[in-house]
């Protein structure tokens, strides 16, 4: 007996569960065709008054690439568009208190951009369909990978910092607004994905107008990238001006050793293996960067620096070849000794002041150097 009443109630459940999901999707068939209007094909138009607009906001989810060479910029984000349409609302009790429904964007009419400084694909792909509150609001989402083209900088290469837009561009008659102007990153979200090259500081959006024929304006979303330099200054130029510091101590070495020209042609070959290495990393582009310009310089440096020290070897062993010569000769007096002994003390002092002084030189032109990230 309790069996066949466990069964009956399952029965009754199915049934009454069975009913109400009939009824739920003969409500939703309803207001579709409600929304989608007499014509199932073309959709419902919306008329835009003065104060209308499909407000445009973004988000962003990761920056992949921003190539010098292509002058192309590359991240990914979530572009959200909302709008408000009368034609799309609806009463709420006549619809099984339905609030929120997603739709198909063949039955309702929906904005459509394009990007025209676009790279590879001006037309967003990842269109998902619109979501239609019951008082008239319409939301639809574009979630993609983005790559616009961008003009970059690299004059302060590596301490540079770049401004790269993308732009939405209306096609089917309406008027861009943003959800927010000015800078809209306070926070970046949980999600995102950093990138080892670039810092993200900041997304400003604005309103641009272009006052062509049929658009009158567009809406445009500047990143502002900040280059993160710390890798190039321990990697580069860290190593390279302590390269053109031990330069300048080829001069307090004594001539005497003999080794002051195999010193700097060691310095001389560690500077040309080390810019294979350099080379690899400084971006290619038609433009000069301050970094190129600081490797000219300290190369210049290594290169003045050996003329110097084979002028002042080749003065020295003159001035000893002279010295030599003198000594051959028989001494006339004490006298004369003491005082050819006095000039060479002389001349040996004379010689390490100078010295002294062309390291000083060569210290200041190795720092000076420097000051070319600085201006």
């Amino acid at each position: 007996m309790f069996l066949k009443s466990a069964r009956t109630l399952s029965l009754l459940i199915a049934i009454f569960g069975s009913c109400i999901s009939n009824t739920t999707q003969s409500t939703l068939r309803r207001l579709k065709t409600y929304l989608q209007g007499h014509t199932a094909t073309a959709g419902i138009t919306v008329q835009l008054q003065v104060d209308k607009q499909v407000n445009i906001s973004l988000l962003p989810m990761s920056i992949s690439n921003l190539n010098a060479a292509e002058q192309t910029f590359s991240f990914s984000a979530g572009v959200s568009m909302k709008w408000y349409d009368n034609n799309l609302a609806w009463n709420k009790t006549e619809y099984d208190d339905i609030e929120n429904v997603t739709i198909s964007a063949a039955y309702v009419w929906t904005p459509s951009v394009i990007i025209p400084n676009g790279v590879d694909n001006v037309v967003p792909g990842s269109v998902l369909s619109p979501k239609i509150q019951s008082i008239g609001k319409a939301k639809q989402l574009i979630v993609e990978s983005f790559k616009t083209s961008c003009q970059i900088d690299i004059a302060l290469y590596p301490f540079d910092q770049q401004r790269c837009s993308i732009l939405f561009m209306p096609v089917n008659s309406f008027t861009p607004g943003l959800y927010t102007t000015g800078s809209i990153i306070d926070t970046l979200p949980t999600f995102f994905i950093e990138n080892s090259e670039w810092e993200l500081v900041d997304i400003h959006a604005k309103v641009i107008d272009v006052q062509m024929i049929y658009i009158s304006s567009v809406a445009s979303f500047e990143f502002l990238l900040k280059r993160k330099s710390m890798f190039y200054i321990v990697s580069i130029i860290f190593p390279m001006a302590l390269l053109s510091l031990l330069n300048a101590c080829v001069f307090l070495l004594p001539a005497d050793s003999g080794e002051k020209m195999s010193y700097l042609i060691s310095i001389f070959v560690s500077y040309a293996v080390f810019m294979n290495f350099v080379h690899d990393s400084i971006p290619k582009s038609g433009d000069v960067c301050r970094l190129s310009v600081y490797l000219t310089l300290i190369l210049c440096q290594s290169s003045l620096t050996i003329i110097t020290t084979m002028a002042r070897l080749n003065v020295r062993n003159n001035g000893l070849l002279f010295q030599t010569k003198t000594d051959v000769q028989p001494a006339i007096d004490n006298a004369n000794t003491t005082s050819t002994e006095r000039t060479s003390v002389k001349s040996a002092s004379n010689v390490r002041h100078a010295d002294y002084v062309l390291f000083g030189m060569f210290l200041l032109l190795a720092l000076m150097s420097l000051l070319v990230f600085c201006v």
